[in-house]
């Protein structure tokens, strides 16, 4: 008897399932997140369908409401973490606050 490799493959989450695993793991129905989010059950509803895409704002309030990251609804991939384990932001999203608002000279 003879033994096959085993062939693996990866299921390729789009944004919409994404959108809606983040609400659902959360334990929001449609129009409890709508509500925390200032949207409407019908804009969640349509993103998380994917006839429509989200505008940027409403992603990172979304992701906020969540508690997953924005990096990973937009993208599916996990933010990457430096070496003492913390996330390292990507582009577009904000920098820290200097805790000293004085300019330097």
């Amino acid at each position: 008897m003879t033994v096959q490799p085993m062939e693996f493959r990866i299921p390729q989450w789009e944004m919409k399932d994404r959108l809606r695993k983040a609400r659902e793991d959360a334990g929001y129905e449609i129009g409890e997140l709508a509500d925390a989010l200032g949207a409407t059950r019908h804009t969640i509803s349509r993103a998380e369908k994917g006839l429509t895409t989200p505008r940027r704002s409403l992603l990172i309030a979304w992701a906020w409401q969540t508690r997953v990251p924005v990096e990973w609804l937009e993208t599916g991939k996990a933010p990457s973490h430096d070496d003492d384990g913390a996330p390292v932001r990507s582009s577009g999203q904000w920098a820290p606050r200097d805790s000293n608002p004085e300019p330097a000279d």
